[in-house]
């Protein structure tokens, strides 16, 4: 079972109201996804619980943001692939993208928060 990182009274809280009554669940899990890994897996291996209750209202927050973010632009469009030959040589061509909330398909208001706990970077 995965972590969710909000909860329904979360997102009543954050969330715009934009997703339907019995979908949020699906959406705030799905979100959930997306967080722990816009952290590097840094929330589950040192555990929700784990972390500052500043950290754990960002990520709530992020996590609402995010649940909307997929509801309106879908999950793991991977646009990132351009073109593609076969023949001869395997040749594969991918779309430079600057921002790393676009990499991740993050929104970048849910990465802001994401920011703010410290979990994103590299470099711990």
């Amino acid at each position: 079972m995965i972590e969710k990182y909000a909860t329904k009274e979360d997102y009543s809280k954050y969330g715009s109201k934009a997703l339907p009554e019995n979908e949020v669940e699906i959406y705030l899990e799905l979100a959930s996804i997306d967080i722990n890994r816009a952290t590097l897996t840094r929330i589950e291996r040192r555990g929700f619980k784990n972390l500052t209750s500043q950290q754990k209202d960002l990520i709530i927050k992020a996590t609402c943001i995010q649940a909307e973010y997929i509801k309106d632009e879908g999950t793991y469009d991977n646009g990132d692939l351009s073109s593609y030959s076969i023949g001869g040589d395997l040749t594969v061509n991918t779309k430079e993208t600057i921002d790393t909330n676009d990499k991740l398909k993050i929104s970048r208001t849910a990465f802001f928060y994401l920011k703010r706990t410290g979990l994103t970077s590299r470099i711990i």
